[in-house]
């Protein structure tokens, strides 16, 4: 568009300046003329991705000494380098020549699960595809995209994409929302043994959060979630839903309705017995 509008001034500049002095009309052509050899040098400098039928990359499995080229989400990428892997009797042959992207998180290594339709796949699922994707884009080349699920014969993107890249952010903020919830409450220590049966307990670094307190075990209920977790609770200052309240029963968040008390433990105790069932 800035382009077209780009061209139709300088014709109409060139206009002007034949009306009032031809040398400078001369010039203000000979620059349009570069103006538009430059322009179709650039055209034909655009790369275009190659776009693979389903049947043009079931050519690629290495067989007969070949390259060895596999989908995932749609791309396309050429793997021969891991040959030993992906070629011929390799352990990850059933990749080659298609778009298995559902069998990579599923691990339904058939012809049912070895599928490109990943509408039905769990956000965490979602999140592993990811890492797949990332993995194959740092180690091995990308060399097009393949008609199917994810993009038609002309390269444009279809739904299927777009279903994986709105799974793909509401993956991520369920990510977060779990980091976030395991900073507030931070899980447990555990143990069993046949002797003692279990326990579980806190200190300033149990769960992997450190922290400068070390909190009580309750049963931590989350949403969505029909069995609870032990989380340890802050036990002093105000809740972690309202930090700069002054009025508050320097209770931390022992007073959410989300936690219940262990059976057989100490509400103050930094350490519970699990119950046996």
């Amino acid at each position: 568009m800035k382009a077209n509008i780009a061209l139709m001034l300088s014709v109409l500049v060139c206009i002007f300046a034949y009306l009032y002095d031809p040398k400078t009309c001369r010039s203000c052509v000979r620059a349009l003329l570069e103006y538009i050899k430059g322009g179709r040098e650039q055209s034909v400098d655009i790369p275009k991705v190659k776009v693979f039928t389903r049947e043009e990359l079931s050519n690629y499995k290495g067989e007969d000494g070949g390259n060895v080229y596999l989908a995932l989400l749609g791309n396309v990428y050429d793997v021969t380098r891991g040959k030993r892997h992906y070629g011929p009797g390799g352990g990850y042959s059933f990749f080659s020549g298609i778009d298995g992207s559902a069998a990579y998180v599923t691990g339904e290594f058939n012809e049912k699960g070895l599928v490109d339709d990943i509408s039905n796949l769990s956000n965490q699922d979602i999140l592993g595809l990811e890492e797949w994707k990332s993995f194959y884009e740092n180690d091995y080349t990308f060399v097009g995209i393949v008609e199917g699920s994810f993009y038609n014969k002309d390269g444009e993107v279809r739904d299927m994409m777009r279903t994986y890249k709105k799974k793909l952010e509401a993956a991520k903020l369920e990510k977060d929302l779990i980091s976030s919830d395991k900073q507030l409450f931070p899980p447990c220590n555990s143990e069993w043994s046949q002797n003692k049966g279990g326990r579980v307990w806190c200190s300033k670094k149990s769960g992997g959060v450190a922290r400068d307190w070390v909190g009580v075990p309750r049963m931590y209920y989350t949403v969505g979630s029909s069995k609870p977790r032990c989380a340890c609770v802050r036990t002093s200052g105000p809740p972690s839903y309202d930090l700069e309240s002054k009025s508050h029963n320097d209770r931390g968040d022992l007073d959410n309705p989300n936690l219940n008390l262990y059976p057989s433990c100490h509400t103050e105790s930094i350490s519970c017995p699990l119950p046996k069932f």
